[in-house]
């Protein structure tokens, strides 16, 4: 690892310790200069162009490439910060960023998620994945979760809650319905007494990683013959909060969304109003034109 690559990660973790970002833009820093072949000041523009081609011409996403760029950019912000002779950002937003048109989250059928939950039993994987889905937990918060984000015993008329902390180090609360809040009890009565705080332990008596819970994960995929990453989970609980008709502000809190417009999206998956309106529309078209004769 080059040695300004290093300062940098240290840099990300001192600024936002609980965050991935150091991980990944760590990451993405060793595989730019492992492909460059060159010293950070002695990369233009030009190397961006061709990395951006590269990544293009090797099939990776938009939003892949734009993190990497992100990360790239990032990094040489934080040389400038460094020393008063930094080589120049060559990431320049409006030329070398891709854009991508508005994506839907995808979310789970609800069959699937039957099929998914029938083979989970282990009560420790069990209680994370429905954490996920009737939370909406991203799988980093529950990685971080401790026993001191657990209130499982409020006051009367308020209802358990969990502390996250969440993307970007935000803070939120969540409350816990009757379904994960058992399967959270059933796996904190058999957890291990380590000296460990966190919630979710490996079989050594540590931390659950990210990869870890995604490996979990992949594992009951294969047994259900499905198909469904950690993300999915939470796109899912958007959709049946939509479906339930719950306000869209209240949605937004519940996801810990920093913008309106990105809950938004989720009325675009599943519109209790726009579905009733379209199927009562289609009635009356049918009633005046079957085309096949058939009913509606």
């Amino acid at each position: 690892m080059l040695p300004e690559i290093d300062r940098f990660n240290k840099w990300l973790r001192r600024r936002s310790p609980h965050a991935s970002t150091a991980i990944h833009y760590t990451s993405d820093l060793q595989l730019f200069f492992a492909w460059a072949k060159k010293p950070p000041n002695a990369i233009t523009l030009r190397e961006v162009d061709a990395f951006i081609e590269h990544c293009q011409q090797a099939g990776h996403r938009i939003a892949t490439v734009n993190r990497r760029l992100a990360a790239l950019r990032a990094f040489y912000h934080f040389l400038e910060v460094e020393h008063d002779d930094a080589p120049p950002n060559p990431v320049i937003p409006r030329r070398h960023f891709i854009r991508q048109g508005q994506r839907l989250p995808r979310d789970v059928e609800d069959a699937n998620l039957e099929r998914l939950f029938a083979v989970i039993t282990e009560p420790r994987d069990r209680a994370m994945f429905l954490l996920m889905l009737r939370c909406g937990l991203r799988v980093g918060e529950v990685r971080n979760l401790t026993l001191q984000d657990l209130y499982l015993q409020p006051t009367p008329g308020s209802l358990p809650r969990l502390w996250l902390h969440g993307k970007g180090n935000a803070h939120r609360v969540v409350y816990l319905s009757a379904q994960p809040l058992a399967a959270l009890k059933k796996w904190l009565a058999v957890r291990p007494n380590v000296g460990d705080q966190s919630v979710f332990l490996n079989r050594f008596g540590g931390r659950l990683t990210v990869t870890g819970i995604q490996d979990r994960l992949a594992h009951y995929c294969r047994q259900a013959e499905v198909w469904i990453t950690c993300h999915q989970f939470r796109h899912t609980f958007g959709r049946h909060l939509t479906e339930a008709r719950v306000p869209v502000t209240s949605i937004q809190r519940l996801l810990g969304h920093a913008w309106l417009r990105t809950t938004e999206i989720y009325l675009h998956v599943s519109d209790p109003q726009v579905q009733a309106d379209y199927e009562a529309a289609m009635k009356q078209v049918v009633q005046r034109l079957a085309l096949d004769g058939g009913a509606a």
